[in-house]
């Protein structure tokens, strides 16, 4: 979970003739790493989001969608990231995309036409035009944009290939903005989180509901976040064994042991972890037969028990982020799902148990699922010093829980250390803290 290269942190963001009619600065809450979007429906705030998004992944279609006059990023280096349509007009066919960072400014021209005419319906059974650029899903009354059609139901091998392929080629690639753009990372979490849709021909005959539970998604996520960590904790034991022999011989005419009684105490330490790692589902084995260590122990028992001690706690390092992350996630789910237990499984990822007995991930609740994902996706998925989008966390939420979110979303940003810019509608979401929230006003 690492980031490979030093992140900025995103400090503020300005949209300029949003609409055609507003202006929206927001400055994110650095200090407390948690900024609350708030205002009335049709101010912009999703809006803002995704343009954001847009921009740090360079996926311009989107941004030639919106009306808006001029998007500015800056980040707490002072660097900034500029785009503005050249004519200053939301109709301006040509924008101008501006780097300032480090005392150097760098320029590029992007298009800011329509791009997405070849989207069209005869392909969709289930979706129905409202509009230049706007769609309806009938399945759910999700409204979607031409850019979300193509990601969503149209890659380049199922169809749609002229419309998909506007799309998967408009990154743009200017040198200068993919670097920068490399220490600047986003992360979008959408309102419908649910489902994942598939492409769907007009002529298929499969139900409406053939789209990919997320909760499902998280669980193979996590199967195969545990399968690789695993695989580094065996490689890491193997290195650790082989060389043993040596080291210990090394050790030996070193002489450097600890006492006893510092020895006995790591191995309590080391126990108890092994047995914690065993009970969240990390670690498979039966209970641990403990070594009983004398007070009479000599120099060469000594020597082996503390390479054994050192060798026990590198080995275990390995599992020490996901046990955390884990250990968070489960408990923060416990605490709320009645008469639900969360288990991390080695096998499946996540599981479900009711009374003792397995329940499908996807026959929990909406709600459940909404939190789990949600949940899952911030504590497992997400860059140090990345900015999190995350629209109407409220969704599905009953009030208590919607309370409680800040507080479970500011103690996973105190372990995974990200920025969260947050669109919400709902007071109980902000409580207390109005400190952190910035209003769009109309």
């Amino acid at each position: 979970m690492m980031a490979l290269t030093p992140l900025r942190r995103l400090e503020r963001v300005e949209v300029d003739g949003l609409f055609g009619i507003y202006n929206h600065h927001i400055d994110l809450k650095l200090d407390a790493r948690v900024t609350l979007l708030h205002g009335p429906n049709g101010v912009g705030k999703t809006t803002i989001l995704k343009m954001v998004h847009a921009l740090l992944t360079r996926e311009f279609s989107y941004l030639r969608q919106v009306p808006f006059e001029r998007l500015l990023l800056r980040f707490h280096d002072g660097a900034e990231l500029e785009l503005t349509r050249d004519d200053g007009g939301t109709d301006a066919e040509v924008g101008t995309l501006q780097l300032t960072a480090n005392g150097v400014n760098k320029s590029t021209s992007v298009p800011l036409t329509p791009s997405m005419a070849e989207v069209t319906a005869a392909e969709y059974d289930f979706l129905q035009r409202m509009g230049e650029g706007a769609w309806i899903d009938r399945r759910d009354g999700e409204l979607l944009t031409d850019l979300e059609v193509v990601r969503r139901y149209g890659p380049p091998r199922l169809g749609l290939v002229s419309a998909a392929r506007a799309v998967y080629s408009d990154k743009q690639d200017v040198p200068w903005l993919r670097e920068f753009l490399d220490t600047a990372n986003s992360h979008f979490i959408e309102a419908q989180r649910l489902v994942r849709w598939p492409y769907l021909p007009r002529r298929s005959r499969r139900p409406p509901d053939a789209g990919t539970s997320r909760v499902v998604e998280c669980s193979s996520d996590l199967k195969r976040e545990i399968d690789d960590t695993m695989a580094e904790y065996g490689r890491r034991a193997q290195t650790l064994d082989q060389s043993f022999p040596q080291r210990l011989l090394q050790h030996s005419a070193a002489g450097d042991n600890l006492p006893v009684d510092d020895i006995r105490k790591q191995m309590e330490d080391l126990d108890r972890q092994t047995e914690y790692l065993k009970k969240i589902g990390i670690l498979e084995g039966t209970p641990i037969d403990r070594f009983q260590l004398g007070d009479d122990m000599d120099p060469s028992q000594a020597g082996v028990m503390t390479l054994y001690v050192d060798d026990t706690a590198a080995k275990l390092q390995v599992l020490e982020d996901l046990a955390r992350r884990a250990r968070l996630l489960l408990e923060s789910l416990n605490e709320k799902f009645k008469n639900k237990q969360i288990l991390v499984d080695r096998k499946e990822g996540l599981a479900v148990k009711v009374n003792g007995e397995p329940l499908p991930l996807d026959s929990l609740s909406s709600g459940e699922q909404h939190e789990l994902i949600l949940h899952y996706d911030l504590l497992f998925r997400v860059q140090p010093n990345t900015v999190v989008l995350l629209d109407e966390p409220e969704l599905s939420l009953h009030v208590e829980w919607q309370s409680r979110f800040l507080d479970d979303l500011m103690a996973i940003v105190e372990l995974s250390d990200f920025d969260a810019l947050v669109a919400t509608h709902s007071p109980d979401i902000v409580g207390t803290r109005e400190d952190l929230m910035v209003a769009l006003t109309v």
